[in-house]
């Protein structure tokens, strides 16, 4: 490897449908622990280091609408709010393949993976 060599970036390409079914996968199981992720979503999550994907917003922001509403009753919250936890939970994500790829254990496996308590 020469002083020029610069690694290519990882590109994670995954087909709209397969991203619709993880949608509604998001929508269909709230209560999906960390530990149940698809590696998929794992993967995407750190497609860009500098901000989620729109896949992996609407993703995060489908599954944890429907936890709230599982866990509360309604949403209850404001637009800023569920961003904010969209945020949290893809740094979250990101740590979580971390531990995959590395194959460590992760004290989040036993979570529900759409919930943000305890991570402010």
């Amino acid at each position: 490897m020469g002083a020029g060599y610069a690694p290519k970036p990882i590109v994670w390409d995954m087909d709209p449908a397969t991203e619709q079914s993880y949608i509604q996968m998001a929508r269909d199981r709230p209560g999906l622990l960390c530990s149940e992720v698809p590696v998929d979503i794992l993967v995407e999550t750190v497609s860009d280091e500098n901000e989620p994907s729109d896949f992996i917003q609407e993703f995060l922001e489908t599954g944890h609408t429907q936890w709230r509403i599982n866990k509360f009753g309604r949403l209850g919250r404001g637009k800023q709010q569920v961003k904010d936890a969209v945020v949290v939970l893809w740094v979250r994500a990101m740590r979580l393949n971390a531990s995959h790829v590395l194959g460590r254990d992760d004290p989040d496996w036993g979570r529900p993976f759409f919930s943000d308590e305890d991570l402010y």
